[in-house]
């Protein structure tokens, strides 16, 4: 009974504080055209841009009465290819003696692209609509302090759109002072301008919180959300990243890609107002009530693009094609390569280290150029064989998937269930064994791979007379990891 007047008491605090302020949708509005306008340069990072937008979010913070996180102050600077950058990191302290330690960290990048083909790209929902947006939520949080356990970290980012940079300069700031263990969330937010639009506020990495959709969808306050357990999309990362790769949980929270993504056009009268109103708030709520509530605890799940190991044990099919090559040994010849196809499928343990290991089986096609015995250097025959390839194959790879390149070697064996040359019978061995090398990339769930096999016993049976070769065969394939 506490624990729900508790949050009752919460909830109520932050709709007070929303209900009060009759001024916040005209003040996004004032935030956004500043940031979004042509004077700013499209806030590229680095640029004097930029330097003017972080600027305003500072002046904004010192007169909503937020406090510094860092005893340095507000500005948190970083330095990455010789240029320099700075973050702006401030928190709102909570009230519980022993939950004031611990943190829900609202973010958002504050920088842009800059100037694209002489035109200004002013990036009014990517991404001035999720920092004006953390300006009120920042100032809807103060009001309602009283009700918050937890503290709640406020950041703005810098050089986002350069790979990340600010976010994850953060994520790894804290985890060197240690303080990052004690991030009980993180949210990202990244275009939130155009709800009316897109139809609907998207909210990716439920999963990480225990019971994160029920707690999310009781702050609708409604808002038309899509609620999804887990981030997806590795080519949209968002500032999430840097800390979901380290088991903080995460919620990447905008409106889609409808708006005019990284173009000219992304200004600030095509902004919905209204809806990012509705969605500052939301976010205040949903923040509010992490705060406040000490039952509030990480899921311990974590997206597959976020997991450096992935999962323990991957399932994963794949399709592509073959080029083969018929090499004689004792005449030190090679016959030209041919063509083929593949498709099959794999099992693959993956170690707490960068090691993996993965056995597989496919159906394979092979056509090989083979020199007909009459003319061998004015005429050429085809052979082709059918066959079960199964690999098996150590496999080292990166440590982040966002994509995960890896590299192996192993041995495999091919049992044939056809072979032949056009016109001639052939006395071909049914089982051949050899080494290969591969390496590949997985991007999320798809992967690219690349094999050279080569063989390590004899094509043809030679006591039968056939001649001494071996077959070399290359694999390129895609495929899907389950």
């Amino acid at each position: 009974m506490k624990k729900a007047l508790l949050l009752l008491f919460c909830l109520m605090a932050v709709t007070m504080a929303e209900a009060q302020d009759i001024d916040r949708s005209s003040r996004l509005k004032k935030h956004l055209y500043y940031l979004a306008s042509d004077s700013l340069m499209g806030r590229k990072a680095g640029t004097t841009g930029a330097e003017a937008a972080r600027a305003y979010i500072y002046d904004q913070w010192q007169e909503i009465g937020m406090e510094p996180f860092f005893k340095e102050g507000f500005t948190d600077p970083f330095g990455k290819g010789g240029v320099d950058y700075a973050n702006l990191v401030g928190v709102i302290p909570g009230n519980d003696p022993i939950l004031k330690d611990e943190y829900i960290l609202v973010g958002a990048h504050f920088d842009h692209i800059g100037i694209k083909k002489g035109e200004v790209c002013n990036g009014a929902d990517d991404n001035a609509s999720g920092s004006s947006a953390l300006i009120e939520i920042a100032r809807m949080l103060k009001t309602s302090q009283s009700s918050l356990k937890r503290s709640v970290i406020i950041a703005a980012f810098d050089a986002e759109e350069l790979g990340l940079y600010g976010s994850d300069h953060l994520s790894e700031r804290l985890q060197v002072d240690s303080l990052l263990d004690k991030v009980r969330c993180m949210m990202s937010i990244d275009m939130v301008g155009w709800y009316a639009k897109n139809g609907q506020l998207e909210i990716l990495g439920a999963g990480t919180i225990e019971g994160g959709k029920e707690l999310i969808e009781s702050n609708a306050g409604g808002l038309n959300l899509k609620v999804e357990n887990f981030e997806t999309a590795v080519l949209t990362a968002t500032d999430t990243r840097g800390f979901a790769t380290k088991n903080v949980p995460t919620l990447h929270i905008y409106t889609g890609l409808k708006s005019p993504y990284h173009k000219p056009e992304d200004d600030a009268d095509l902004i919905d107002y209204e809806g990012l109103d509705s969605i500052s708030c939301f976010i205040a709520r949903l923040t509010g009530q992490m705060a406040a509530n000490p039952d509030y605890a990480a899921s311990g799940k974590i997206a597959a693009i976020h997991n450096s190991r992935g999962k323990v044990f991957e399932m994963s099919v794949g399709a592509g094609f073959t080029s083969s090559a018929i090499d004689f040994r004792d005449a030190a010849f090679t016959g030209k390569g041919g063509s083929g196809w593949t498709a099959g499928l794999a099992l693959q343990y993956n170690s707490k280290k960068n090691l993996a290991f993965r056995l597989g089986a496919a159906y394979e096609t092979t056509e090989s150029l083979y020199p007909a015995p009459a003319d061998i250097f004015n005429s050429v025959l085809i052979y082709k064989q059918s066959a079960i390839m199964m690999p098996a194959t150590l496999i080292l790879q990166t440590k982040t998937q966002l994509p995960k390149f890896y590299c192996g070697v192993g041995i495999h064996a091919r049992y044939l269930l056809d072979s032949g040359i056009d016109g001639i019978p052939s006395a071909t061995n049914d089982m051949q064994y050899g080494t290969h090398f591969m390496f590949g990339f997985k991007a999320g769930h798809f992967f690219l791979e690349d094999y050279f096999c080569g063989q390590f016993n004899k094509l043809f049976d030679t006591a039968a007379g056939g001649p001494n070769a071996g077959i070399s065969i290359t694999t390129c394939k895609i495929g899907w990891v389950f």
